[in-house]
């Protein structure tokens, strides 16, 4: 990870999967202070951030049930996930911004 992550909290980050600009890495801190990986595809982040919150815990059961098992085990609430993966894919927007800016 060459720049900060995406996003970043106590128990969440969000950044891109080395060597690739459109698949991603979640992060989840677990209690004896190892984060725990998991990817996200291509396209899985803006999708999700994208969604209504309602929607969300469906969605990445189908991609991933192991990230749901995760973030109860550490006492993540699917709304603060939510807000991380909306907050990343804003971030990661305004980034794109920025260097199509630049150019």
């Amino acid at each position: 990870m060459s720049e900060k992550p995406l996003y970043q909290d106590e128990k969440i980050k969000v950044d891109y999967l080395p060597n690739s600009t459109s698949d991603h890495l979640l992060f989840v801190k677990e209690k004896d202070g190892e984060w725990a990986e998991y990817i996200i595809q291509r396209g899985i982040l803006q999708e999700l951030a994208r969604m209504p919150r309602g929607g969300i815990e469906e969605k990445i059961a189908v991609f991933n049930e192991l990230i749901l098992l995760s973030i109860k085990k550490e006492e993540i609430g699917i709304d603060g996930l939510h807000v991380a993966l909306c907050q990343a894919y804003m971030e990661e927007e305004d980034r794109k911004n920025l260097r199509k800016d630049l150019l």
